[in-house]
């Protein structure tokens, strides 16, 4: 279809790798805010919208009011049940947050800085942007699914932004950093699933010969692996050879028949909280 000529002072055509780019809303409470994100999704270009547990929202007249000219933004929107659902095919998942975190989260930087992280990502391979509820945001675990944490610099002691306005800020920025000369990330990266079922599988291992994590609570150290594992941008191959080495450990358990150590045999090994 040809693409209607405009009349605005500087407009650009979209460039090709924020198709791969993916706006998820974790709990949005407005549909109005659902309606405001479409269409500043698709003032830079970006398409791709996934919605966590939302309201009713594709035929609330606010919504469709505030997506004058997204419509079909709204109407392509997936809703699903779960973070999983959102993230899983994905190759890099970056986290918004307006508050200082501690613990087992990456260091943050600016929307102007990630943005320079995901552009070479989206060549060839697919990227969200995480945004939480608009009365509290995202949770710590939820950031940890994370390997960027991104923030919006505003000036000391204003109000956060609204939900809508967060995401036309980052949308612009990735839509700037996309229009000069682009890197690449030339590798076969493995996605947000195979990642989550690698830590999972380390996190079982590690308890199967008598990992104590902090305050014995099984899921404590998933948080601690994501980083670990978020940071190094694994690819597939990576993934498989772990997979080899931990398969080649549960053999070695397996057949030898020794009991896991006590608890004191090593000493457990306590980890801080996720904060």
């Amino acid at each position: 279809m040809r693409r209607k000529s405009s009349n605005r002072a500087l407009a650009r055509r979209p460039p090709a790798n924020l198709n791969n780019v993916r706006i998820i809303l974790i709990d949005p409470q407005f549909p109005g805010n659902i309606g405001s994100t479409c269409r500043a999704m698709k003032t830079m270009g970006l398409t791709d919208l996934v919605l966590v547990r939302p309201p009713a929202y594709r035929d609330v007249a606010e919504a469709r009011s505030l997506a004058h000219g997204a419509l079909d933004v709204l109407e392509a929107a997936r809703a699903v049940e779960t973070l999983e659902e959102a993230i899983g095919d994905l190759h890099l998942l970056v986290g918004t947050t307006n508050r200082k975190r501690i613990g087992v989260l990456p260091d943050m930087m600016t929307v102007a800085e990630a943005a320079e992280e995901i552009v070479p990502v989206t060549q060839d391979h697919k990227a969200g942007i995480l945004f939480g509820r608009e009365d509290r945001g995202l949770s710590t675990e939820e950031l940890t699914h994370c390997q960027v944490i991104a923030t919006i610099p505003v000036a000391e002691g204003m109000p956060s932004l609204n939900l809508s306005h967060a995401v036309q800020v980052v949308a612009y920025e990735l839509f700037r950093a996309s229009l000069g000369p682009l890197a690449r990330r030339c590798a076969d990266l493995a996605d947000l699933s195979e990642q989550e079922a690698l830590i999972r599988r380390v996190n079982d291992l590690l308890l199967a010969v008598g990992f104590r994590p902090f305050r014995d609570d099984p899921e404590s150290f998933v948080l601690t692996l994501r980083r670990v594992f978020g940071r190094a941008g694994m690819e597939r191959r990576d993934v498989r050879a772990l997979h080899k080495l931990i398969s080649t450990l549960q053999h070695r358990l397996a057949t030898c028949g020794e009991a896991p150590p006590e608890q004191n045999d090593p000493p457990a090994l306590l980890l801080p909280p996720a904060g």
